[in-house]
């Protein structure tokens, strides 16, 4: 039987489980049921893939210890540059050489999104012959430019390199992969690819509180570019102007590049009594908490290559106000979720949050459709996923 090897760098180095980071945990955990999967971590130090000690085990299983406090950015506050230099020393009898440990019919997986020394050494690490199955999830970084500092769209570009090498691509919505041919320089000629939407799935455990004051609205997302903040807050500023009373709650990691200016407009509204909070971010049980409290949900990301955050809100029984377009339109087309055209116009998101806070009838009508909806779980999604690798790689 293969072995699979599964890169887990950034899932295992901290409590970060943003939406790869969730895949990435959720399809080492099925295969392993499965197969004989070997969970590894890049250096960047050595410029070697080694095994995983026990910390960083436990953080690939479980992410959230007991005493997490919410943070702005988990992989860089965890791992601080003096505690990367002791891991790597510590490291160097826990590295890998494929070319002594490689069987027929082994493969590595590249599930996470990469901007270091992988991108110059990955390929040379790996013998001939061996397979090579990644997943693809967007090419955001490149449809903006004037927004994205130019050292990332460079890196970004250095990675699209890597997995034009792959075997196997499995591209998360039809938008991911009409961006993956787009920008994937000179792909392999034998290379498959294929579209997997992404699953979801209901917490193990439910809780129910008592409503608040005021209404909530939830945003789960990085704080990042495209994800719209500003044009969200804008909006919802027009919304209180008007006297409607509800709470504005944010869920998720900065991003050093666009993050500065979301939080002086966070401290703006602040400083003028407006009910909102940046909760940075946050462990399992705070993040279901909040879904159970909040009324509905807000993504107003301009692009996406798929939108996790809405099927999370959906399964729980939570409306979403999210665009149309590319593959949020692909994911939010089965019910529950009230679609604007233009995520960019103010007015128009701030109707459509205006809508379901006074329509009692379209916000009940949204809750029942988006708990008719089916979704895929992570188990089947993970099966369909590797017997697609086991079929590229000629099992």
């Amino acid at each position: 039987m293969e072995k699979i090897y599964i890169d887990v760098t950034q899932s295992c180095r901290s409590s970060n489980n943003s939406g790869i980071q969730v895949v990435t945990r959720n399809i080492f955990r099925e295969f392993k049921s499965i197969q004989d999967t070997v969970p590894i971590i890049w250096d960047n130090h050595l410029c070697k893939y080694a095994y995983l000690n026990k910390k960083e085990l436990r953080n690939l299983q479980n992410p959230f210890p007991r005493n997490y406090k919410s943070k702005a950015r988990p992989n860089k506050q965890e791992n601080p540059f003096y505690k990367e230099l002791i891991n790597s020393i510590l490291r160097i009898r826990k590295s890998i050489n494929f070319y002594s440990q490689k069987k027929e019919n082994d493969f590595i997986v590249l599930p996470e999104v990469f901007r270091d020394k992988r991108v110059k050494h990955l390929l040379n690490l790996l013998p001939p012959g061996f397979k090579k199955v990644g997943l693809f999830y967007d090419a955001n970084v490149l449809r903006d430019t004037s927004n994205i500092p130019d050292a990332r769209s460079k890196n970004f570009k250095e990675y699209l390199q890597i997995l034009a090498t792959c075997d196997f691509i499995s591209c998360i919505s039809n938008e991911s992969q009409e961006a993956f041919f787009k920008h994937a320089p000179k792909r392999k000629v034998s290379q498959v690819t294929e579209v997997h939407y992404l699953p979801v799935e209901k917490p193990s455990f439910e809780k129910s509180f008592p409503a608040t004051n005021y209404p909530l609205i939830l945003c789960v997302s990085t704080l990042g570019y495209n994800k719209n903040h500003l044009t969200f807050l804008k909006a919802a500023e027009q919304l209180w102007n008007e006297k409607l009373k509800f709470t504005i709650e944010l869920v998720g990691q900065a991003d050093p590049s666009w993050s500065p200016q979301i939080l002086k407009l966070i401290e703006y509204l602040q400083k003028k009594g407006r009910p909102i909070t940046w909760l940075q971010h946050v462990d399992q049980e705070t993040l279901e908490i909040k879904y159970a409290r909040c009324l509905f949900t807000v993504y107003p990301s301009l692009f996406e290559g798929f939108g996790l955050p809405i099927l999370e809100s959906l399964i729980r029984g939570k409306p979403c106000i999210c665009g149309k377009n590319g593959a949020l339109g692909e994911v939010s087309k089965g019910g529950g979720c009230y679609n604007i055209a233009n995520q960019e116009d103010i007015n128009e998101l701030t109707n459509a949050i205006r809508k379901l806070l006074t329509k009692k009838s379209l916000l009940e009508k949204l809750i029942k459709e988006a708990t008719l909806r089916k979704f895929d779980n992570w188990k089947d999604y993970s099966h369909n996923l590797l017997s697609f690798f086991q079929q590229t790689v000629g099992l």
